[in-house]
């Protein structure tokens, strides 16, 4: 049957009336059986507020109707009610839900699918039993009455009668609620949980056994502080945290097809370099924040912070600029203001008061920006390194609506301008031009890329000069060796050959040195021009201008029959080598390569002012700019539009009702295993608003009044009771009956430790973790050897270690928050990877070590050891019984009493079990 005949059957008038009969039957038939036990609450309200409000709520009423309570259903619109209670047939709500004229249907195509048979039918069982509600329903909150718009205030500390367990604010916003429900808090963790809790919270690695002896053995309290205080001085600390933010900030090494670079950048770790440093200086958040947004705007020539912008460099994509700047728009709302405005792209949100226009205007903030490259001191050559970067590259670029978000229907008529959603624009938004530095916007003028141009060209001569001593040593070497008349001769022409090559490779060295030399004269003439002030666009050079480009065209048409002359003395060469079946081929070569000397020798014989310019920085290529701006040599604009500097401003202002709730949500989560926000990247009306908002105020005005530390916070939240809770439920029967998960944490929650601590713990336990911080990323084929951090492994949507994503290492794409399977495959990684047996041993061996002298043949104690250095915990009397009589039982296998394996075997083999342990994965 033709397939076209078949949907016009299917299209065909008599056919929708047959579906309509069909659906309104089978609606008919569920709302009779359901007529006598629907309830409003539990069955029509919730469709309303999943279809319905967002046009008829609080929001939007179109029509002048409102749908979020029982009364205004009843009450109808503009055209009048819209329901007839006890009619479902006389009533226009049944009748528009429908409806099979998709101009007529409600909800309208764009926002989905029509009602199910089911819906429909306990909307009509609805009114056939009158529509009715309860008396007191209220309305749908005002939008911006939402808690998450609302200014933060600093809430006072409440006055609570455990007072005593209280140790800083937080506890009395926790200890609150405590009474408020009848809960009592579980007693604090022992000194060994504590340290491995707070060791791995603050640093991604265990204690050593030294630090663990120490705070077995401390006198008093003052351990704890003392620990917390040297963790967060501790450089690690910085690693540690580092990969927490990487995580939210979408870190990415690049990746595309083959060597095709489509997403991200080259060199992206500097950027995350950048962010270890900043933790570990402190840097404040709402500065990290500004400078990830707009470093080139705000710091344009310090290369130090301008690897901030990688944050922005990484959403680089090749093939689709629409698709580079929507992801952007998505996860800097998401990431840092915890809106999903991405939901307003085709059309107005239907939960938050965010129009269709919003994300667009979002969007043009972002619109001018592109990526580079720039060049670092000493090194000229970009693909060995660089700094990626952003700048404003399309100034002119106009932002469009796109119709249903749809990119090629763009609503052309009405540009629109940078901007933010009403319900937070708590100040005027100012965008003024930034006038960039002479260097920031001619990166070549920066003298360590002129100086790293001459580094190499000088290398490249020294190394040109050794060559052609090797090729003179040759020949001499063959012209005093006996042999053969003709295979000396053929020998001969080769050596002499190869000095000749080397001889001309001189050559070419020095005069690319010369060429360079002449370009830097000629672009420093027009430099000393434009810094006194008086040149003007488009004006014509000066005499000298023109001579010293005429000087260094010439300079750099003479390189080129250097290098002709070099590739023809290379081909003459080959042509002595080859055998005569392929001398042919090289023959035709070397024609062509004298065609070439030719051309390139006439040349220098043409006056011109045209030279290669040496270039600082280059654009990074896109497949939706025609090709001049993807050469290298691209001019760079002398301004910025000041888009993002006035954006990061925005969302930096302390007025900012989301920055610093979103900020101290994400930390409170990794410290506590939870958030205070379970939707940590949707604050808006459809997220999981607080269990606790007051403590969440509270964090986020003190973060901003200590000057946006985050070690600050780090510290406030690990020194509280509420963080030394013990994570064991034993005894708390009542508290599970009333808050089985924990919501008003009446204990520590356990969590499974991230993928990069796991690999990292074991290491360190090893005493085979490599310290070395800061670099280029270890590549996937090194992974399996290597004993750097795994924040150093080279990471990507296409290159992920196999081991890290077992554990569920963070997705390029989108990671707000950790997910925690529990898979076959972990426990097999733990008992069959090659980390894991490598490092059994040495880990035995370091607790050996560790033991006093007189007890290094005592078990027990190797056996409490292990456990307390591995687990953070003491064996009860079975587990150390049976992990003695294990031991024992080891020692008598052959290879446990072989002369080489001593005691390590046996040990190495419980290190082994207790790195399978649930508790060594975790942080209790």
């Amino acid at each position: 049957m033709n397939p076209n005949a078949k949907m016009n059957e299917i299209q065909s008038p008599r056919c929708s009336a047959v579906f309509r009969i069909a659906f309104l039957f089978g609606a008919f038939l569920f709302s009779t059986a359901r007529a006598a036990e629907v309830d409003y609450l539990k069955h029509v309200k919730p469709i309303l507020r999943e279809r319905c409000f967002s046009c008829h709520g609080a929001l939007k009423q179109k029509g002048g109707l409102r749908l979020d309570t029982a009364m205004s259903i009843l009450e109808g619109g503009d055209t009048g009610p819209v329901v007839t209670p006890g009619d479902a047939a006389a009533s226009l709500l049944l009748e528009r839900v429908t409806a099979t004229d998709i101009a007529e249907r409600m909800p309208p195509e764009h926002e989905g699918e029509p009602l199910s048979p089911e819906q429909v039918g306990l909307l009509r069982a609805w009114i056939k039993a009158g529509a009715t509600g309860p008396d007191q329903e209220q309305p749908e909150a005002d939008p911006r009455e939402h808690w998450a718009f609302r200014p933060v205030v600093r809430p006072a500390v409440p006055a609570v009668q455990r007072s005593e367990w209280i140790r800083n604010p937080i506890d009395a916003f926790v200890a609150r609620q405590y009474e408020q429900r009848g809960l009592t808090p579980q007693p604090e963790a022992t000194r060994l949980l504590l340290l491995r809790r707070l060791s791995l919270d603050l640093i991604g690695l265990p204690p050593t056994p030294a630090e663990v002896a120490a705070v077995q053995t401390a006198a008093n309290e003052e351990w704890y502080e003392q620990t917390v205080t040297q963790l967060l001085e501790d450089p690690r600390h910085g690693e540690r945290w580092a990969r927490h933010w990487m995580d939210v900030w979408r870190y990415s090494d690049w990746w595309g097809l083959g060597d095709q670079l489509r997403n991200s950048q080259p060199h992206i770790w500097h950027w995350r370099d950048w962010i270890v440093e900043s933790l570990n200086a402190d840097t404040p958040y709402d500065e990290m924040l500004r400078l990830m947004l707009a470093a080139d705007e705000l710091h344009p020539n310090d290369l130090g912070k301008l690897r901030a912008t990688g944050y922005l460099a990484r959403n680089y994509f090749l093939f689709n600029r629409n698709q580079w700047m929507e992801e952007t728009v998505e996860h800097v709302s998401k990431g840092f203001l915890g809106l999903t405005l991405n939901c307003a792209k085709c059309h107005d949100h239907k939960y938050d008061p965010f129009t269709h226009a919003d994300f667009y205007r979002m969007r043009a903030f972002f619109e001018p920006y592109h990526a580079r490259v720039d060049i670092l001191p000493g090194e000229m050559n970009l693909a060995r390194d660089g700094i990626p970067r952003v700048f404003d590259g399309l100034m002119d670029t106009p932002t469009y609506r796109f119709i249903r978000g749809q990119e090629s229907n763009p609503d052309k008529s009405t540009p629109l301008a940078p901007g933010v959603p009403a319900v937070l624009a708590f100040k005027p938004l100012v965008i003024e031009p930034v006038e960039l530095p002479a260097d920031a916007w001619q990166p070549e003028r920066r003298a360590w890329v002129l100086e790293a141009y001459r580094t190499a060209a000088t290398q490249q001569l020294a190394v040109a000069q050794n060559k052609l001593v090797a090729a003179q040593e040759k020949l001499a070497a063959k012209t005093a060796q006996p042999g053969a008349a003709e295979e000396m001769a053929s020998a001969l022409a080769v050596a002499r050959q190869e000095l000749q090559v080397a001889e001309l490779a001189k050559v070419v060295a020095q005069a690319e040195l010369d060429s360079l030399e002449q370009r830097i004269t000629a672009m420093r003439a027009t430099w000393a021009r434009a810094e006194a002030g008086d040149a003007k666009p488009g004006e014509a050079l000066t005499d000298a201008e023109q001579q010293a480009a005429r000087t260094a065209a010439r300079s750099e048409a003479e390189t080129a029959v250097a290098q002709a002359r070099l590739v023809l003395a290379n081909l003459e060469l080959r042509l002595l080598k080859e055998p005569a079946d392929k001398k042919d081929a090289v023959n035709k070569e070397i024609t062509t390569a004298r065609e070439a000397l030719d051309k390139a020798m006439k040349k220098t014989a043409e006056p011109s002012e045209q030279f290669t310019k040496i270039f600082g920085a280059k654009w990074t290529a896109t497949r939706f700019f025609n090709s001049s701006t993807d050469d290298p040599q691209v001019t760079f604009q002398s301004r910025s539009s000041g888009r993002r500097r006035a954006l990061a401003d925005w969302i930096t202002d302390r007025r900012n009702p989301l920055t610093a709730r979103v900020a101290v949500n994400q930390i409170w989560m990794r410290h506590m295993g939870a958030p205070l926000v379970p939707t940590v990247f949707d604050f808006g009306r459809k997220g999981t608003p607080p269990a606790n908002p007051e403590l969440l105020d509270w964090l986020a005005a003190e973060l901003m009044d200590s000057g946006w530390s985050m070690k600050h916070l780090h510290r406030l939240i690990v020194q509280s009771a509420t963080y030394r809770l013990s994570s064991s439920t034993a005894g708390a029967e009542q508290n599970l009956a009333v808050d089985q998960d924990n919501q008003f944490l009446w204990r520590r929650t356990p969590v499974r430790l991230e993928s990069q601590s796991v690999r990292d713990s074991i290491l360190a336990l090893a005493g085979t973790l490599d310290p070395s911080r800061g670099g280029p990323p270890v590549p996937q084929a090194s992974q399996e050897t290597s004993t750097r951090r795994s924040l150093y492994f080279f990471h990507s949507n296409n290159e992920r270690n196999l081991f890290l994503t077992m554990f569920d290492e963070a997705l390029v794409k989108d990671c707000y928050r950790r997910e925690q399977s529990i898979v076959p495959q972990q426990a097999l990684a733990l008992t069959n990877s090659k980390l894991v047996l490598d490092s059994s041993r040495p880990i035995a061996d370091r607790l050996t070590g560790a033991l006093p002298k007189e007890a290094a043949t005592d078990e027990a104690a190797f056996v409490r050891l292990a456990f307390v250095n591995l687990l953070g915990a003491e064996p009860n009397a079975e587990e150390l019984a049976a992990s003695v009589q294990a031991l024992e039982t080891w020692k008598k296998l052959p290879e446990g009493q072989a002369a080489d394996m001593g005691r390590g075997l046996p040990r190495a083999n419980l290190v082994w079990v207790l790195l399978n342990h649930n508790d060594f994965v975790m942080v209790r």
